[in-house]
């Protein structure tokens, strides 16, 4: 509805489309690509599904956009790789590998989740990370930033594209309903609480979204979304009795905060349904 509302607002046609999937798709790539020019070198709207971004001059305009807006944050907390580099051929075709591999299960367990990330996340860019392991960022939707861990499992790449996938939703709920009364008073020590997954003190942007990532690792879990078994050791996310009981102490520590002064109605919201959620979840 928003894709088609922005259509018709700046008096622009959506491409023809065989289904509704594909107009829906062809409308909110037309939205983002407005939204960040930027995006118009990599997103022909009838090209299939991943758009891959690697290297050479021709999307170097989307890479130093994209590291540049990791890096402008406001309430960044860690140093970005700044400089651009390239994966060699090999290391670029390990990393592309667990990404597909991942993205086929999640098809097969999952095909509701794979469809959106189709239509939200069309655009995957591999770079390297400087120690991290990619990301979205709030002001170039519908990009994804891939440089997965050589010992990741295929339940940890799962659970990425999850965690990511949660982050990019959030960011596009932000868009719409805006969040936070004064990203500055965000940052002050007193409202600094604990990461429900990194359990250092960040600030409550952070920690909003660490609490709803973590509880949506933990309900697909649940769920058997991303099947795992005993033997599948986890390096990405901690086991599910030590991410609940983080999800839980993140989450009574921001209710204690006084979040109407710091956040707008539709967060706060946000956390009371999170809240109700976890506590479907066995501890």
């Amino acid at each position: 509805m928003v894709s088609a509302a922005h259509a018709t607002r700046t008096q622009q046609q959506i491409p023809a489309a065989e289904s509704q999937f594909d107009a829906l798709r062809a409308g909110y790539q037309l939205m983002i690509s407005d939204m960040q020019p930027v995006l118009r070198e990599v997103l022909p709207f009838s090209r299939e599904y991943p758009v891959t971004v690697t290297e050479g001059k021709e999307h170097e305009g989307l890479r130093n956009a994209f590291l540049k807006s990791i890096a402008d944050e406001e309430s960044v907390d860690y140093d970005i790789f700044r400089t651009q580099q390239l994966f060699t051929a090999d290391e670029l075709a390990a990393k592309r590998r667990q990404i597909t591999d991942a993205l086929d299960a999640i098809g097969r367990n999952w095909p509701e989740f794979r469809s959106l990330y189709e239509l939200l996340v069309p655009v995957l860019l591999y770079a390297p990370d400087g120690g991290l392991a990619g990301g979205t960022s709030s002001t170039v939707l519908g990009v994804l930033w891939l440089a997965p861990k050589e010992h990741w499992n295929t339940i940890d790449v799962q659970e990425f594209l999850l965690h990511e996938f949660t982050h990019h939703t959030l960011f596009l709920e932000e868009r719409r309903f805006g969040f936070y009364r004064n990203m500055n008073m965000l940052m002050e020590d007193r409202y600094l609480t604990r990461s429900a997954i990194r359990k250092d003190r960040r600030p409550l942007d952070k920690v909003l979204h660490s609490i709803v990532v973590g509880t949506e690792v933990l309900l697909a879990r649940r769920e058997n979304r991303i099947p795992s078994s005993a033997d599948s050791a986890l390096s990405l996310h901690p086991e599910s009795g030590e991410l609940r009981a983080g999800v839980a102490a993140s989450l009574d520590e921001v209710f204690d905060l006084p979040l109407e002064k710091l956040l707008q109605p539709r967060p706060i919201e946000i956390l009371e349904m999170t809240r109700k959620r976890l506590a479907e979840i066995p501890s």
